[in-house]
């Protein structure tokens, strides 16, 4: 135990995403708990029962594997009584496209050499505006507040209070999104008076990805006040980068930023231990973005301009291999038909482990983020590019995502609606794999800096200033 730690505190963590589910977010989650227990907390997961996940929800049994046996994890049903409501609104907006094809086999490592198909059907019609189908917009509203993962509150606030009363934790720490996960610690810190430390993951009522959705609607109202109520109620806000900090800061005012924390994402040092160093399988130059592709993560702009540069001769199908592993939301199908003229360069492989994530990555000469439409917010993956040592090529607005990759100087950065300068940093890669290939970059202390083992020592730091806070308080009104 290290030294100055003589007895364990208890800590409450409420997290929805949690192993064996795999949505985003859930690796730093496992950082924390992974690594609190050597810091002497004694930490029960608040999470849901895997048998009430929604239809395919991501699922990586490795990932539990990485959870102490001292762990307490207390996983709880989900209230399904809305589903059929919102099934039957879901269902009159389903669209696809008509992309048919398949990506390459064979050439992938390690056990993902399957085949992935993108289908549907194109469908060219409007959204309803009738009152049938306003009305069936403001249900789904109502239902999901604060998000449609509300339907874990009943269950999960009587598992905490319940929790509570046995264990008697000095602290809550609650991860969002989801933010239900926010609103069930704040209804158990109005019950308990528990301290409460809030991490988002990601920013909420002002999200910019999220503003044609939010802006105006019951669900952004609800978001803007909710957000307000969690900030001023916890005793620390965390925050996962200095810009979303700046914006909270800015919101909120000078007096209620003094409780914001930025604590970044990270990796975790031991899955790069013993990295997996598989050979490549072929002399290209090998570029693969690893995750799921969604919202505005679209490829399109960089189908386009690597598609013009195969067409125009510049580039040699027989010199490149772009690779995406995961899963590829339907909205983004679309991008994807460019796929007809890249198809001797284009792998599309489903999703996989965590574990065989990293082997892609760890064959590959450029690792690609695609990070557009926020300044606020680092994609979580990049912190495992920065472990894995290869250039990263960032497809991304000035913000914080560029300021990391600058900074550090870990590769090229192009604002991902420019076309000329994707085409020129294509251009460079190539040029350079051509002459004696792609030079790793200078890590410039990125490595120390975002040591998953590190930030949790930040954590550890915040949570046990709110319980002795809290002591001292009792103390004195004794």
């Amino acid at each position: 135990m290290p030294e100055g730690i003589t007895t364990n505190k208890k800590v409450l963590v409420i997290a929805y995403i949690f192993p064996p589910l795999a949505r985003a977010g859930v690796h730093r989650t496992v950082r924390f708990v992974r690594y609190l227990a050597p810091l002497g907390w004694d930490t029960t997961v608040l999470t849901a029962n895997e048998a009430y996940y929604p239809a395919d929800s991501p699922i990586d049994r490795e990932l539990l594997k990485k959870i102490p046996a001292a762990v307490r994890v207390e996983s709880t049903k989900i209230f399904r009584g809305f589903n059929k409501l919102l099934e039957l609104k879901n269902r009159s907006k389903k669209q696809g496209t008509n992309v048919k094809w398949q990506a390459k086999s064979g050439q992938q490592p390690v056990e993902a050499q399957r085949r992935f198909r993108l289908s549907g059907t194109t469908s060219n019609q409007q959204p309803a505006t009738s009152l049938w189908q306003r009305s069936k917009d403001l249900i789904t509203d109502v239902m999901t507040i604060p998000d449609k993962d509300v339907n874990w509150l009943p269950y999960a606030l009587a598992a905490a209070l319940r929790l509570n009363r046995r264990e008697h934790f000095e602290v809550i720490y609650s991860t969002a999104p989801p933010f239900t996960g926010h609103l069930i610690a704040y209804l158990v810190k109005k019950f308990t008076g528990l301290p409460w430390v809030a991490d988002f993951r990601d920013p909420w009522a002002r999200a910019p990805w999220k503003a044609e959705l939010m802006d105006g609607t019951l669900r952004g109202r609800a978001a803007e006040t909710l957000e307000a109520k969690f900030v001023h109620a916890a005793e620390r806000v965390i925050l996962n980068t200095e810009w979303a900090a700046r914006d909270f800061a800015e919101f909120y005012g000078a007096a209620t930023a003094q409780k914001f924390v930025v604590i970044p994402n990270g990796f975790d040092p031991e899955d790069f231990t013993n990295v997996p160093h598989v050979a490549k399988r072929s002399n290209k130059l090998v570029i693969t973005h690893t995750g799921s592709l969604y919202r505005r993560r679209d490829p399109g702009r960089f189908f386009e301009v690597l598609g013009k540069l195969l067409a125009a001769g510049d580039i040699n199908a027989e010199e490149i291999e772009l690779r995406f592993v995961g899963g590829i939301a339907p909205e983004l199908y679309q991008s994807f038909q460019y796929a007809e003229a890249l198809q001797r360069v284009l792998q599309i492989i489903p999703p996989v482990s965590h574990r065989e994530a990293l082997q892609f990555q760890a064959e590959s000469d450029v690792l690609l983020i695609l990070q557009p439409g926020t300044s606020v917010s680092i994609p979580g993956k990049i912190f495992e590019y920065i472990a894995m040592r290869k250039k990263i090529l960032a497809l991304t607005p000035p913000g914080a995502t560029a300021d990391i990759v600058r900074d550090h100087g870990l590769g090229l950065v192009v604002n991902s609606e420019d076309s000329p300068g994707i085409q020129s940093a294509l251009l460079q890669l190539v040029k350079e794999f051509r002459h004696g290939g792609i030079t790793p970059p200078g890590l410039d202390g990125a490595f120390h800096q975002y040591d998953g083992v590190r930030l949790t020592q930040q954590l550890h730091e915040e949570l046990r200033r709110c319980a002795n806070e809290r002591q001292s308080k009792e103390c004195h009104t004794d």
